[in-house]
């Protein structure tokens, strides 16, 4: 009978150890997981915020993409197919050519003289044609040719918006032109450091219809016998110091 106590005084015993170690087992797996929480809480979060960032990003690109076209120039024998082409700033032009043509961007004046020198920075594509960077193509004009057709005429012109349209009349920190739009004489304000620099005026085919001299600092110019349009107004030459006005 006393064996059957001690027995029993013995599993008891057993039973609390046990339970005492369950349950400290139970509370360290506890404090584990909490531990493995607490480390995955910030990855996780991580995780959540870069799902954000990549769909903002995505929702961006699309939108962007939206908004630029890609033009295409073709030749006919020995046309450029469209001659002028407009776009706006960030699209794209590919040039589409038989294998003996080639399309290189030039100077105003060269094109007008039918000449072939290429502009320095400027764009060329090879033969059979090709892509235009957008960083090549700011806004103003630009003048290009067929390098070995460009005697007989085989040129283009690719016009280049800005994105809102027609440019603010600030072209320039010493150059500015007013007022925008005019229905016969327009002011154009220069800086002392412009002065004696020559201005053209051309349309939107790229054909000069007026060219002048900045004589002073404020020039006035009579547009009053172009008809009414969008013009460019060009600077020194410099294709990029180029923007729109327009004749009422």
């Amino acid at each position: 009978m006393s064996i059957n106590i001690k027995f029993i005084k013995m599993n008891r015993a057993c039973s609390t150890k046990d339970t005492t170690e369950l349950a400290s087992s139970t509370k360290l797996n506890l404090h584990e997981q909490n531990q493995h929480a607490s480390s995955i809480r910030p990855i996780k979060n991580n995780f959540v915020r870069m799902k954000k960032y990549l769909f903002s990003f995505l929702l961006f690109s699309l939108a962007t993409a939206g908004f630029c076209t890609t033009w295409t120039i073709t030749n006919s024998a020995f046309t450029f197919t469209p001659a002028t082409t407009t776009i706006t700033v960030g699209d794209d032009v590919i040039f589409i050519l038989e294998v003996a043509h080639n399309a290189v961007e030039v100077s105003q004046s060269t094109w007008n003289a039918n000449g072939n020198t290429a502009l320095a920075g400027g764009f060329l594509t090879s033969f059979g044609g090709g892509s235009v960077q957008t960083s090549q193509l700011a806004i103003g004009t630009h003048y290009y040719v067929c390098h070995p057709h460009a005697s007989i005429g085989m040129k283009g012109v690719i016009i280049v918006q800005s994105a809102t349209g027609i440019e603010e009349n600030q072209l320039h920190p010493d150059f500015s032109v007013y007022p925008n739009p005019s229905n016969n004489l327009m002011t154009i304000k220069a800086n002392n450091s412009l002065i004696g620099l020559q201005y053209s005026i051309t349309d939107q085919t790229g054909r000069q219809v007026f060219n002048g001299k900045l004589v002073n600092e404020t020039t006035l110019v009579d547009i009053g016998q172009l008809t009414s349009g969008i013009y460019l107004i060009q600077i020194g030459g410099q294709r990029r110091q180029s923007f729109k006005v327009i004749k009422n």
